[in-house]
């Protein structure tokens, strides 16, 4: 089993990755832009049999535990993810993009259009991107890394759109819970990172609306404070 993670042009400086991880530094063909450079390796896995990616924020927490936790996801699945502990809906995990600035309406609208005849909207799974389990998914890494390169530089929507109809899954915190702390504040979350701001951060709530619309969907729950409508907003169409 191969365990990796990806640390393109020294993303994080001190990394503190354990010995039995193999750490990316670069990449044969870049795309332009180094966040994306940062995601060829994480997609589009370049290990056939099980591996392990791992984000290079999170690599320093991981320990024999967690590959213990690992050997046994492989004997039962042959891919696993995390579902994020926010469970966003298709429209509120876009309507996130929108307010942080990470992903810019025109690209959220025109990457919704484009799947959205393949794509059940209420099924919508919210998977993490921090670790992935894989053995031999060249079809959804493919699949994944088209999806990818038609929004934003943010990967969790992508990622959705292209999981395989049958994988395994854990809500994050049981499952890091199991060798580290991802209590609401434990170490896992203190080292967040990717957070590339790409465009105008705004009130997502217009925006939401429209995205109801356009996947059928009749209801979104998004926590911001630029709206000046409280804290909790809730739109229905």
């Amino acid at each position: 089993m191969i365990y990796y993670t990806v640390n393109i042009d020294n993303y994080i400086p001190d990394l503190q990755a354990p010995s039995w991880i193999e750490v990316i530094t670069r990449v044969e063909e870049s795309t332009g832009d180094p966040v994306r450079d940062s995601r060829i390796p994480k997609i589009r896995c370049p290990f056939s049999g099980p591996s392990v990616y791992i984000d290079a924020s999170k690599v320093h927490l991981v320990n024999d535990k967690f590959r213990d936790l690992s050997e046994k996801i492989f004997e039962n699945h042959d891919m696993f993810v995390l579902q994020h502990p926010h469970e966003h809906s298709y429209v509120e995990e876009c309507a996130e993009y929108v307010h942080r600035g990470w992903v810019s309406e025109e690209d959220l609208f025109s990457f919704t259009k484009y799947i959205k005849d393949r794509y059940d909207f209420t099924k919508h799974f919210q998977s993490m991107g921090t670790i992935i389990w894989r053995r031999d998914q060249q079809e959804f890494n493919q699949d994944w890394w088209h999806l990818y390169m038609r929004c934003g530089v943010r990967d969790q929507i992508s990622m959705a759109v292209a999981l395989p109809t049958e994988y395994g899954s854990a809500p994050c915190r049981e499952f890091v819970n199991q060798f580290s702390d991802a209590s609401p504040d434990g170490i896992w979350w203190k080292n967040k990172c990717g957070a590339y701001t790409r465009s105008k951060q705004t009130d997502p709530l217009n925006f939401a609306m429209e995205m109801c619309n356009l996947t059928g969907l009749s209801k979104f729950r998004y926590r911001t404070r630029l709206s000046g409508r409280g804290d909790l907003l809730i739109g229905k169409v």
